[in-house]
């Protein structure tokens, strides 16, 4: 089926066009934001259609000639074909809209700091094709496409390209179908080459001919990591600390958008305080962030140990890191540990819902979320104001120009549910208060957000009202499907509502 005549609105992070039709939503692979066009449907779902640009009818206003050779195959970049003062705009919409969708918080403008639009990265990775040279997959597919640059590197990966493929093609020439892909990493003045192999019959041949290579060379295969020659780690330089960054370490892409990244997250929390990191890694964010009294929590033992190699060179005396799942934190362990603030910085996958309860039994007073996944974090928004947390500042990023992928920090912080009066009240002002008050549902509702930070539905309030004698009708918010399943109560949800029950008298 195809579609004439219609107009590009907006993309998504996977750098696919939207438009809207009579009925529903497209979703549109090779359209430029702004531009009118005919379009294939290759998928019609209940919702929406997935479809390809098959004619251009109106230019886009925001339309430039990409400056990569490699744009229109290379799947690395989505929207180098638009100016950059539009790719801030689009980003601008993909963190509110989110934020709309997900979390039902309107924001009028965003702020977006700005950043060098090429040579900002410190690290890339590559596939490797039959023929030994470097490749990246094209747009939506497995396949690859050759390239002898890439503009979003740092000029010291860029200019060493030529030599880093000779090495790979050398190889396969000898050993045919044995490298998988190469992850290129760089400071101010090292590489790190990372090679994943398929085959470990290679491994003697590399050790014997590059053992005094220039870089930094290791082996990745299925049981482990060889290191070839030079170090397995780089050390970079953030906000006046050393940082030291193995080869499987997380760290952001770009130094100089870095600094800002952190600077915001750091400005936010204030000084003076000790900081929570869950999903420390390297403790990389904490450090830069608070400069001392941290603790990190991290699954991966050797990102731990990096962290706790990272705290001494730049001279912490207050800090501690655990190689433990981020629910290890309970609230016994916020205030033995005297934890003022957390810091995350998860996966693009977000917090899972176990994480978020956890936090939100320690009730901790601030929370600072970094995040690259604007739809994740909106997510975890609404879900961190389901128990009792509010939106109070937010800020993006742009460390990946010429994506639709943005870097966002926002600050939570908890309601203060803490406040009361303490009155004094005489016997014959008691004799004239009627304490038998029925509360209404809206006003329990209240209560419990008010004081737990939790919000209950009228089903759960009608269940615990039953169980206390309080009858409800039988059908009570009841599905009139046959079989349905009715949900039960938490406990935690339940006990906030029988302290509600009997601040208003009722049990």
């Amino acid at each position: 089926m195809e579609i004439k005549n219609i107009k590009i609105i907006d993309i998504l992070q996977d750098g696919r066009a939207v438009a809207k039709t009579e009925s529903k939503t497209a979703f549109i692979e090779g359209a430029i934001y702004g531009e009118v066009c005919n379009i294939k449907v290759n998928n019609e779902k209940k919702n929406f259609f997935e479809a390809e640009k098959t004619k251009t009818l109106e230019k886009s206003p925001y339309l430039r000639k990409p400056p990569c050779p490699y744009y229109y195959e290379c799947g690395g970049c989505s929207i180098m074909d638009i100016n950059y003062k539009t790719q801030i705009k689009l980003k601008k919409n993909l963190i509110k809209n989110a934020l709309l969708k997900s979390a039902k918080i309107k924001i009028d403008d965003i702020e977006i700091l700005e950043g060098e639009e090429f040579g900002y990265r410190n690290k890339i990775r590559l596939q490797i094709n039959k023929n030994g040279k470097l490749a990246y997959n094209k747009k939506y597919s497995n396949d690859l496409v050759e390239i002898k640059d890439c503009l979003l590197a740092k000029d010291l990966i860029r200019k060493n390209l030529e030599k880093i493929e000779k090495i790979t093609k050398d190889i396969t020439k000898k050993y045919p179908n044995t490298l998988e892909e190469i992850t290129i990493r760089a400071n101010e003045k090292e590489i790190l080459l990372n090679i994943k192999i398929k085959d470990e019959k290679i491994i003697p041949y590399i050790k014997n001919q590059y053992k005094n290579s220039t870089y930094n060379i290791n082996l990745i295969n299925k049981k482990e990591t060889i290191s070839i020659s030079g170090k397995n780690h780089l050390v970079y330089n953030l906000l006046g600390k050393k940082f030291k960054i193995t080869m499987n370490d997380f760290y952001q892409v770009n130094d100089y958008m870095t600094e800002k990244l952190y600077k915001t997250a750091k400005d936010f929390l204030g000084e003076n305080q000790k900081v929570l990191d869950l999903f420390c890694g390297s403790a990389t964010s904490s450090i830069a962030i608070n400069d001392d009294h941290v603790v990190g929590i991290e699954i991966n033992k050797n990102a731990i140990k990096d962290a706790k190699e990272n705290a001494k060179e730049n001279d912490l005396k207050d800090y501690k890191f655990i190689a433990k799942n981020a629910n290890y934190i309970d609230d016994k362990f916020i205030k033995k540990e005297k934890i003022d603030a957390i810091v995350v910085d998860p996966p693009r996958r977000g917090l899972d819902k176990e994480i978020i309860k956890t936090i939100a039994k320690t009730k901790i007073k601030k929370i600072a979320y970094i995040s690259c996944n604007p739809q994740t974090l909106a997510r975890d928004i609404n879900r961190l104001q389901d128990r009792g947390y509010k939106l109070e500042k937010i800020k993006a990023c742009d460390m990946f120009s010429e994506t639709m992928h943005v870097e966002t920090v926002a600050l939570l912080s908890k309601l203060n549910t803490e406040h009361h009066l303490d009155l004094e009240i005489g016997e014959d002002e008691l004799s004239g208060i009627d304490f038998s008050k029925e509360a209404t549902y809206g006003e329990i509702k209240k209560y419990v957000l008010d004081k737990y930070g939790l919000k209950v539905s009228s089903l759960y309030i009608a269940q615990v009202k039953r169980k206390h004698g309080l009858i409800e009708r039988e059908n009570y918010n009841f599905s009139k499907k046959e079989n349905q399943r009715v949900p039960n109560c938490p406990e935690e949800k339940e006990k906030a509502i029988e302290d509600a029950l009997k601040w208003f008298g009722m049990i």
